[in-house]
């Protein structure tokens, strides 16, 4: 059994510099941070981390939100609110849990459903 990430693990190797990394990458997508900071890509990479505890795993959905930002034209804000979702769903059935929100919305409307669209489709290209 492989022993549980903890906080204090975060700040020595291999999981800093892991964080370092996939932080710099998001600083280079040159996304609009519109008032984040570096730090709070790393407070969120790190939380994630914590969810996750996988570093790989972490790296994959980092790396995927960050090429759907870029390829949608999102902003930090976006992608800062995708980690946190992907962190809120690891270790439920996706397809499940997207469905369940859009049977629970009152109204459905077209930001819902791109929104449904973008997230059920983060990993197609992982899949194929």
């Amino acid at each position: 059994m492989k022993p549980r990430i903890r906080p204090d693990d975060l700040t020595n190797a291999p999981y800093q510099e892991g964080i370092q990394h996939l932080t710099r990458q998001w600083v280079r997508a040159g996304l609009p941070d519109l008032g984040l900071t570096e730090t709070d890509f790393t407070f969120t990479i790190r939380t994630l981390l914590l969810t996750t505890q996988d570093m790989d795993r972490t790296t994959a959905i980092v790396q995927a939100v960050l090429a759907q930002a870029i390829a949608l034209q999102k902003t930090s804000a976006w992608v800062d609110q995708e980690l946190k979702f992907e962190g809120m769903i690891e270790g439920v059935d996706r397809a499940d849990f997207l469905l369940l929100d859009l049977q629970q919305a009152d109204n459905l409307d077209d930001a819902m459903l791109d929104s449904y669209n973008e997230r059920i489709n983060r990993f197609a290209a992982q899949r194929e």
